[in-house]
């Protein structure tokens, strides 16, 4: 039986969480990795530097943390959905609308140099995509997979790429490119597009025409 006020203490918990990692997520990716303290993120997140290392651990898996939860937020977007591009389409935006400081934080992370398995060791909705992909390219004829005969998996790195380089540049790249009084909406359908014709063209097994 939940003794009164357990419940109210695990929320008060989920909440203290959720700041530290918030905190965390803006200092990392506006600072990198190693130029940020355990001490820095509690101060902000307004919580003492015990309570971080009980809660969430050391600063490592503070990093992990952050990371995990951004990637688990793009990956449910497209909950077990076996369409490659609809699944592209649905993480993609959900990265652009809601996760552009996780993006920065993998961008700076990569260009600081940091050992990938310092960071989560894995990136599942990338690894989603990959497995689609590959799925989609197996079910093809043989013709078409001769015809497109490029590994799935550079495909879906080229389409990570470009998010990246999108959630990191938009803004240095809409006025180098003239699209500086473009609306967001528009702007997010064209990249969006690019994005799945990539698909179309170099993985077998894709249908030609976007998904309705």
């Amino acid at each position: 039986m939940t003794e009164p006020g357990e419940g109210q203490q695990r929320r008060g918990r989920e909440a203290t969480t959720t700041a530290i990692l918030d905190a965390a997520e803006e200092l990392f990716s506006e600072r990198g990795y190693a130029a940020v303290s355990v001490r820095e993120v509690a101060a902000r997140a307004g919580v003492s530097h015990a309570l971080v290392h009980r809660y969430i651990g050391s600063k490592a898996e503070l990093f992990r943390a952050v990371l995990t939860q951004r990637e688990n937020a793009i990956l449910a977007a497209a909950p077990d959905n076996p369409d490659l591009l609809q699944s592209t389409s649905l993480m993609l935006r959900r990265g652009l609308e809601y996760g552009r400081s996780h993006i920065r934080l993998i961008v700076r992370s990569a260009m600081s140099d940091l050992p990938y398995d310092r960071t989560t060791g894995r990136f599942e909705a990338t690894e989603r995509l990959i497995a689609l992909a590959e799925r989609a390219a197996a079910s093809a004829p043989p013709a078409e997979r001769a015809e497109k005969d490029l590994d799935p998996r550079i495909a879906v790195a080229c389409v990570v790429a470009l998010f990246l380089g999108w959630g990191t540049t938009d803004s240095w790249l809409r006025p180098a490119a003239g699209l500086a009084d473009m609306a967001d909406a528009e702007l997010l359908d064209g990249i969006e597009r690019v994005i799945l014709d990539i698909l179309r063209v170099e993985v077998p097994g894709v249908e030609a025409d976007p998904p309705v």
